[in-house]
């Protein structure tokens, strides 16, 4: 009898603490992040690069009407992401939205006419260039 207490007060401790562990030991959540990329504006945008993860990850250019992806490990368990790109003449820089487990880590970044940017959680890509359409 004495063994099952302490098996379960020992598994009461370590549920306590499971946001404490690295995030590589922890298997119960997505450890992923796929941020997808859509412009959806009339001309392409030049110099596309993310900062996911307090990391700037360049992504290049993007024709209009295509897309680009980007598949990172997941570092901790919130992010915020930064978008940056040239429109015309233009550098816009724009805070597109907070990733954590509520959305998956899955983010969509749709840019449209005048560089105005609008993001989409939790969809996969596919979902998302679907509904860009």
């Amino acid at each position: 009898m004495k063994e099952y207490l302490l098996a379960a007060c020992l598994l009461m401790i370590l549920w306590s603490n499971r946001d404490r562990l690295p995030v590589e030991y922890q298997f119960w959540r997505q450890n992923e992040t796929q941020i997808q990329v859509l412009n959806r504006s009339d001309q392409d945008i030049t110099g596309v690069g993310l900062v996911v993860w307090a990391t700037p990850h360049p992504l290049g250019n993007i024709s209009k009407g295509l897309a680009k992806e980007l598949r990172v490990p997941r570092q901790r368990d919130t992010t915020e992401v930064v978008i940056r790109f040239k429109y015309r003449q233009e550098l816009i820089e724009r805070h597109a939205g907070t990733l954590n487990e509520e959305n998956n880590y899955r983010m969509n970044i749709l840019v449209h006419f005048a560089g105005v940017v609008l993001t989409e959680y939790g969809l996969e890509a596919s979902a998302a260039a679907e509904s860009a359409q």
